[in-house]
């Protein structure tokens, strides 16, 4: 991705500090270690073997990182899941990676040339960079309709569950959708076990900000366990355009039924700390997160991505990725420390 500018957005983004836990201070955009900005965007991050690893979208495909801080990351490079010569590889997005019995597993958003969509996969492989080899090809197929941004999650009694956004256009919304869907998954993870389920149905105003041009939208979503609540994170709108956010929804249970918080949204665009250089609110749509787990279990920080601050106009695939902190309050709420201010 183009990315002009970079070394004094470098400078002045470590220049203010946003969140700190003991003697960590994180400051946004993150930055690799050559001293750029991390330039990526649907970061999924989680720690294995002391490190934290994030799975990422580019222009180019998926690529890995690795950090010790959270701060500064290494590139370890393309996330390998097709032949160097093969044209699909640039055609892949939103990867996750997750350790479930001892190997790592990779979801991720591929298009299907042989029917014009795009699906769900599944990789499994021994490190969490890779390489993968596929295992469900496709993992989700929906004909005539996408399916993106795979979420698994595995309950405390090892049962597993797949999260997904079904995006399609239809005659009541012939400009698009994007709807949550829920299923159950054979214990070896590659088949869908049982219906595939709508999560929510319903759309709060703020999450109706693309219309007309994406007449609705709810993607990425993320679902973990806290203290016996099932939470799930999700993003509304539309990530090209300016109104993309992040909401929260809950259940007694990880099919639901999911109520969304009247909290929402917990990230949104914001000039809070004026314009960017590209002319555009300063944190502009944050969205497509993830969510990194303390030591016991508890939800420590949300990581996602925004538009790079050189972008002037939509829509724009230029984005970087940023962190705050995030926690659940004694009221079983999430919160995190994000202000709308763009350090």
């Amino acid at each position: 991705m183009p990315r002009h500018l970079a070394t004094l957005f470098a400078l002045l983004a470590a220049a203010i500090a946003i969140s700190c836990s003991g003697n960590r201070i994180i400051t946004n955009p993150l930055m690799t270690d050559k001293g750029e900005i991390l330039p990526v965007a649907d970061p999924c991050v989680s720690m294995f073997e002391g490190n934290y690893y994030l799975s990422a979208s580019t222009d180019t495909g998926l690529v890995s990182y690795r950090s010790a801080d959270l701060q500064t990351w290494e590139c370890l490079g393309p996330i390998a899941v097709f032949p160097e010569d093969d044209p699909l590889k640039t055609c892949i997005w939103a990867s996750e990676v997750h350790l479930i019995n001892g190997r790592y597993y990779l979801t991720y958003s591929g298009w299907n040339p042989a029917t014009g969509t795009l699906d769900t996969n599944l990789g499994v492989g021994d490190s969490p960079c890779g390489p993968f080899t596929l295992i469900a090809t496709p993992l989700i197929h929906l004909e005539g309709k996408n399916a993106i941004d795979a979420n698994i999650f595995i309950d405390d009694d090892g049962s597993a569950y797949l999260y997904f956004s079904e995006n399609a256009a239809s005659p009541e919304f012939p400009a698009g959708y994007g709807a949550l869907r829920q299923a159950r998954l054979t214990a070896d993870l590659t088949r869908i076990d049982g219906p595939i389920m709508p999560v929510n149905e319903e759309y709060a105003d703020w999450e109706l900000k693309s219309v007309p041009r994406n007449v609705r939208c709810n993607e990425g979503p993320t679902v973990f366990k806290y203290e016996g609540t099932y939470y799930m994170t999700y993003s509304a709108n539309e990530t090209h355009m300016g109104d993309y956010g992040v909401g929260v929804q809950t259940a007694p249970s990880p099919l639901g039924p999911w109520t969304k918080a009247d909290y929402n949204p917990i990230l949104y665009t914001s000039d809070a700390d004026g314009m960017s250089p590209g002319g555009l609110p300063a944190v502009s749509s944050p969205g497509h997160n993830s969510v990194i787990f303390n030591e016991k279990g508890a939800p420590e920080w949300i990581i996602y991505h925004r538009h790079a601050p050189e972008v002037s106009s939509f829509p724009s695939n230029d984005r970087v990725t940023c962190i705050n902190r995030m926690w659940i309050d004694g009221e079983g709420r999430v919160v995190t420390d994000f202000d709308g201010k763009a350090y």
